[in-house]
């Protein structure tokens, strides 16, 4: 498959289909192991080999990253953001930008660069905004979690980083797949709320196709579990709860203290109202500049 086209808009059931029943078909082939999963762009899945290659050397990851000048744009901006440059000294070096980061950020970049191939390869006008909604949420949650593991130290910011950046995955996909369906029900209350209810679990089996780590996907999947059991394997799900949370309170300035206290996974964590108040403020600029480095 070229690096360039993926999978993303395979053929749906039938126009007259509901968004609800368009939701409950998908969930019935997810539930029977048909459901059509895409592939994971080529050059992206290059990147991981890679990168999961301990004999690579820092030349031959920056070969592959190197390869598509739109990639390797988007790891030199997440090497000069705020977040992993904080003296302000900017570098132009691919490989030295590679070197910067670690293996873990270059690994969402790429991620990142795979998800925006598949939100391009969907054609359908009238999916566009809600699909620009579902990049911002990816972005918002994904900067949100680099912040809230590095404040809670919980987990490694880079991998949190990238399972923000794919908590939407799910989402994404059934847009794709919706694809000439009833575009006028996108944006209805009623199709919000039945993707909510499924999308983490179709994300997480788009994951474990794709190979993904398991408690990467086990994030993704019990991101609508704000109250996972105590000693549970991985902290991961947690912070990705945290930072889907604060990507809403952030619109709001009561919203944390109706919010946060309610939620055990901030609790977890060892974040209250304050530190959750205190994060996200001194958190700005880096979010703000890991965002735009992640969409470009």
């Amino acid at each position: 498959m070229s690096s360039h086209a993926t999978s993303a808009e395979p053929a749906g059931p039938p126009a007259a289909c509901s968004p609800f029943d368009f939701v409950r078909r998908l969930a019935a082939e997810l539930s029977a192991g048909e459901l059509k999963l895409p592939s994971f762009p080529d050059l992206a899945a290059r990147v991981r080999r890679v990168l999961d290659d301990r004999r690579a050397t820092p030349a031959q990851v920056a070969a592959v990253v190197g390869s598509d000048a739109a990639l390797a744009a988007r790891t030199l901006r997440i090497a000069n953001s705020a977040a992993y440059n904080p003296t302000g000294a900017s570098i132009t070096s691919l490989q030295a930008a590679i070197g910067r980061l670690g293996h873990d950020a270059v690994r969402c970049a790429a991620v990142a660069f795979a998800l925006q191939q598949m939100r391009d390869a969907v054609r359908h006008p009238g999916l566009r905004p809600q699909l620009q909604e579902i990049w911002r949420r990816s972005t918002m949650v994904a900067a949100l979690a680099h912040a809230v593991a590095h404040r809670s130290r919980a987990t490694g910011p880079d991998e949190a980083m990238l399972a923000g950046l794919l908590h939407n995955v799910g989402w994404l996909y059934v847009v794709a797949r919706a694809g000439r369906t009833v575009v006028a029900d996108h944006s209805t209350d009623a199709w919000e709320e039945v993707l909510r209810d499924w999308h983490p679990q179709i994300g997480r089996a788009i994951l474990e196709h794709w190979r993904f780590p398991e408690h990467v996907a086990t994030a993704v999947g019990e991101q609508n579990v704000p109250d996972r059991p105590r000693g549970a394997a991985s902290v991961l799900p947690d912070v990705v709860v945290c930072a889907t949370t604060l990507s809403t309170c952030i619109q709001s300035r009561h919203a944390f203290e109706h919010v946060v206290p309610t939620i055990s996974a901030f609790q977890r964590l060892g974040l209250d109202v304050a530190r959750c108040r205190l994060l996200v403020v001194d958190s700005a600029q880096q979010i703000h500049q890991m965002r735009e480095a992640l969409a470009a």
